[in-house]
């Protein structure tokens, strides 16, 4: 493996003798210009490791949403874990990381910006869910790999993914429409409309842009109704074993796991003279969710394309959010001056299927009785401000160059949660009864005195109104490169900020141990004044050859925890790792990362290669430990981990009308550490022992952090000779990630929870064609997405693992998109 990462760096280093041209052919590659350090530069001139897709490759690749765009991004993951014991059933729950940096505690790891507005969630409780801008009317979208806080005002550990948005042109008119026409192997059919014009309404003055789109991804998983096992339900005299498998009877939905995006953005430019400008922004975006995009593997028959769900109820989710934001570009002649303010709004809301889950919690079995219902109600709402004021020195070519700003942010997150189960008394009291255990027995000891001493009104078992953490931060950040040679440049940055936290919450119900009229409450506070610098030195020959190195540090503030320590059924998941409490509260995190990069352009334009290699050391890991007893989790602080890997992205003109991209990734995450519980030291085999039980490591030395290996993607694109301006052209993409090679925490029989039945990422390879004709502004194309019609399971996941005591087969699973073809239509102008 060294002699393989090794030659990802000889490669552009050997390659260089034979770089000699400084002036491109006519049939060189594109040049793509970003803004990764703030500043318009070519890509091949930055000193980061940065991917970024302009509109029309978004568009030639068939990029529809996050999950495209992060499968053919080198070094990142993106993973739907929705149906995880962990979360909310939503298909919006997910788990993002760029090299290996990932966590589901705290805040995201991974900076998403729309323009400059950062979108990222808290992971408050099980009810946050991250929001991702739909792919339409972009002017290009950037990911950039590496900690990210000398240059970009909320920072972010992992990398940054910006959504950048077309801004209005004071001389030109444009135009851009997009319709698509999909249909999916034993699915429901999709489409997508929108359009997008941009009009000087005054010359050199005002320009407005504004755009609309709708999208609909057809579902392609059934609900389904099914004859439990034996045919005899649960809850009654002689229940079956639940460890068996139901029969499918009538499908309840077809396809119901559809979802709906509907977006709407308008710009204003208004130049007040020839140095300052106004743009005033909004963007608005629906999510709608019908159903999840898990489906059951007892059930269901993934050969032939047949996925089901036996879910008593759809889990859906609504989820509006909106940007308003004014921005500012002032040119001062020594420096530009932009001020960015921007409002965040978002009240998603969403309804979670509990019926099986509940069931088999107090009942022991999740096969219900037909009519029996059981659902929870959770919701992820934000108000956020943000204000950003940043100098540019404006020559680029000066020998000193420099970057400075400062950044404020006033965030407010809460994600309250509620859950009924009208019938659950009476099916818990009938159970205990029929066993002998009196009124209220359950397997694990829910639900007793739920309806004599703890009434549960309407069914409400359970009530968490609050849930809230308000964050304040105020930053002071910059970097300056000064060249020392007319080759060597030195960049050196910091970051310097505060950041102070408030949290508090509150729980109550039978299923917490509580009245619902006398809930349990917890609050807390922190402040940190971190410090995270930045070091890179770049050597550039000639303009097309460029070296760099560099070390930065990334930053995480911590929070508050939900205290459920009265919960009684949490009492054997706390024991089993030593505790009679969870933690009020974790602490802040950090990495330092190194890398090593090279971005070379060869034979007069037509090749470049872009390598990096990275190691990364994170400290103090923020991660989210679910108890597997009782249904509740705790944010920890769980040691140290370390990542290295590298990324090689090669694009290749061999010939005009021949395009060939070659893009590889590879990566170890893992962590370094076996960290015991708050106040708990590993003694070599356990973590001790304590009221006479012995305590368990939350993780081991050598687990895994999520990520595949190796990542390989390649893609060809050839424009066919034609006349006129007509140029059909046919592309082929094919993908292939290896399968994860090291448990992760959850799946390691050596922490005190955990599953070994659950799967790791798995092979998985995705095969894509298109072909098509453009011609004065048009793309008409036809494609085929997945077609070899892959089923890879890429996550996997049940209620409650084997520690839990309570048996359960029940698993749900989430793969990809079958088959699918489909007409594509663009125009711009």
């Amino acid at each position: 493996m060294k002699h393989v990462l090794a030659l990802l760096t000889a490669l552009p280093f050997g390659a260089v003798a034979q770089t000699s041209a400084t002036s491109a052919a006519a049939d060189a590659l594109e040049e793509i210009t970003v803004t990764a350090t703030r500043r318009e530069e070519r890509l091949q001139d930055v000193p980061v490791s940065v991917t970024a897709f302009t509109q029309e490759k978004l568009d030639a690749l068939g990029l529809t949403n996050i999950d495209d765009l992060s499968r053919l991004s080198p070094g990142v993951v993106f993973q739907r874990n929705g149906a995880a014991s962990s979360a909310n059933y939503n298909d919006e729950n997910s788990d993002i990381n760029i090299r290996g940096i990932d966590s589901t505690a705290g805040s995201s790891t991974v900076g998403v910006y729309i323009d400059d507005t950062p979108i990222q969630s808290r992971h408050i409780g099980f009810g946050s869910v991250s929001a991702f801008p739909a792919i339409f009317d972009l002017e290009r979208v950037e990911v950039l790999r590496g900690p990210q806080g000398t240059l970009f005002g909320a920072g972010s550990e992992g990398g940054n993914v910006r959504f950048i948005s077309p801004q209005p042109s004071l001389s030109e008119s444009s135009a851009y429409v997009k319709s698509e026409l999909a249909s999916t192997k034993n699915g429901a059919p999709s489409y997508e409309l929108g359009a997008a014009a941009g009009v000087p309404l005054i010359d050199n003055v005002l320009g407005l842009r504004v755009s609309a789109s709708l999208r609909q991804d057809g579902g392609d998983v059934d609900r389904v109704t099914y004859t439990p096992p034996g045919g005899v339900y649960a809850g009654q005299p002689g229940a079956v074993n639940p460890l068996g498998a139901p029969t499918f009877i009538r499908d309840v939905e077809s396809g119901a796991n559809w979802q709906r995006t509907t977006t709407l953005r308008a710009a204003l430019k208004w130049a007040v003279n020839d140095a300052l400008s106004i743009t005033p922004s909004f963007y608005h975006q629906e999510l709608h969710i019908n159903d999840t995009g898990s489906y059951w593997p007892n059930l269901s028959n993934p050969g032939a394309d047949s996925f089901l769900t036996g879910n008593a109820l759809a889990n859906s989710s609504t989820d509006p959010l909106s940007v308003a934001a004014i921005r500012l570009d002032w040119n001062l002649g020594f420096a530009q001056l932009v001020s960015s303010t921007s409002y965040y709004e978002r009240h998603q809301h969403s309804q979670s299927d509990y019926t099986q889950y509940l069931g088999e919690l107090y009942l022991g079995n999740p096969y219900r009785q037909p009519g029996d219902a059981a659902y929870a109600n959770f919701e992820d709402n934000q108000k956020n401000f943000y204000q950003e004021v940043r100098l540019t020195s404006s020559d680029s070519a000066a020998r000193l160059t420099w970057n400075a700003g400062i950044f404020y942010s006033h965030q407010n997150e809460n994600v309250p949660e509620n859950f009924y189960d009208p019938t659950i008394n009476t099916e818990t009291n009938a159970a205990g009864l029929a066993a002998g255990n009196g009124p209220g027995s359950g397997p694990l000891g829910y639900g007793v005195g739920c309806s004599l001493i703890l009434p549960c009104p309407n069914g409400q078992l359970y009530g968490s109104p609050v849930n809230r953490i308000v964050d304040k931060q105020t930053a002071v950040f910059g970097e300056a490169s000064l060249k020392l040679t007319e080759a060597l440049k030195a960049t050196a940055g910091v970051r310097v900020s505060r950041a102070d936290y408030t949290g508090s919450n509150s729980l109550a119900g039978a299923f917490a141990g509580t009245a619902l009229t006398s809930p349990v409450t917890s609050a807390g506070s922190g402040s940190e004044k971190p410090v995270t610098p930045k070091f890179v030195l770049s050597y550039q020959p000639e303009r097309n050859d460029l070296f760099y190195i560099s070390a930065t540090k990334g930053f995480r503030v911590g929070g508050i925890n939900t205290q459920f320590g009265s919960v009684p059924s949490c009492a054997p998941s706390l024991t089993a790792i030593g505790l009679t409490q969870n933690p009020t509260s974790y602490n802040s995190d950090s990495v330092w990362s190194y890398e090593l990069g090279a971005k070379n352009t060869l034979l007069d334009g037509r090749l470049q290669i872009n390598t990096s290699l990275y190691t990364i050391d994170w400290s103090n890991i923020q991660q989210a430990y679910f108890l597997t007893n009782c249904g509740f989790e705790f944010n920890a602080n769980l040691g140290k981990a370390r990542s290295r890997g590298g990324e090689i992205e090669v694009q290749y003109k061999p010939v005009d009308p021949l395009l060939i991209n070659f893009s590889a990734a590879y990566m170890k995450a893992k962590y370094t550490k076996t960290d015991c519980a708050t106040g708990l030291t590993f003694n070599g085999t356990n973590c001790g022992v304590v009221a006479g039980v012995t305590a368990e490591p939350l993780v081991s030395d050598g687990d895994a952090l999520l990520g595949a290996p190796w990542t390989l993607l390649g893609s060809a694109e050839y424009d066919f000779a034609a006349r006129g301006d007509r140029r059909p052209y046919v592309r082929v993409d094919y993908q292939v990630s290896t399968a994860q090679t090291a448990p992760v925490p959850y799946q390691d029989a050596r922490n005190g929870s955990f599953d070994t039945t659950q799967p790791g990422l798995p092979l998985a390879r995705s095969l894509s064609l298109r072909a098509g004709l453009r011609w004065s502004g048009f793309d008409v194309s036809l494609f085929a997405n997945n077609l070899t019609d892959q089923h890879p399971v890429m996550f996997q996941s049940r209620d409650f693992a084997p520690v839990s005591g309570v048996p359960d087969n029940q698993y749900f699973a989430h793969t990809v998109r079958p088959l699918t073809v489909g007409l594509t239509t663009t125009y711009h102008f």
